[in-house]
């Protein structure tokens, strides 16, 4: 599972569980609100791609506009998150930048996603792996993981791809 696509399960299940409570409060109108963005993983499949554990800490804030139908049923989501962090392995560090958009579309069942997914920079500033601009993913409203390769790609997406020779690169000593 990429990066982007933890983020998004991480996101969705937050939001999911602030708004279950809120639709019948909120039938036929929106519900906005934040939550924290505190994760630590090991991002995969990068790390056996480059052959050692790659760790993930991000802390942020997302922001969230929840839309249910007249009979309180959640029809659409838009979750903005940003974040900044460490990459790290080996005991070298990179700092990571989000500004993302998800757009969690329950009648369509579609996930849109819009923005910088991530930016991974050398603490002089150089960029080594950057994922951004736009995807359109089938989504599984019951678990809310996108399903299969996306429906539309514009903009440059390396990790998406498997390209992440530069961060195995940057990561090694």
């Amino acid at each position: 599972m990429y990066r982007f696509a933890r983020t998004t399960l991480v996101s969705i299940a937050v939001y999911l569980g602030l708004v279950a409570g809120a639709a019948d409060a909120s039938s036929g109108r929106a519900t906005n609100g934040h939550f924290p963005i505190d994760e630590h993983f090991v991002v995969e499949p990068d790390s056996t791609i480059c052959g050692f554990p790659m760790t993930l800490d991000i802390t942020g804030q997302a922001t969230f506009n929840a839309r249910f139908d007249a009979d309180g049923n959640l029809t659409t989501v838009h979750v903005h998150g940003r974040t900044v962090g460490t990459f790290s392995a080996n005991g070298i560090e990179l700092r990571d930048f989000s500004s993302d958009n998800k757009f969690f579309d329950f009648q369509n069942l579609t996930m849109r996603e819009t923005g910088l997914v991530f930016r991974d920079n050398l603490l002089g500033g150089k960029v080594v792996l950057m994922d951004r601009g736009r995807l359109i993913w089938n989504l599984d409203p019951a678990t809310g993981e996108t399903v299969g390769d996306p429906l539309f790609e514009a903009g440059p997406d390396p990790e998406l791809h498997g390209d992440i020779a530069a961060l195995c690169a940057a990561l090694t000593p």
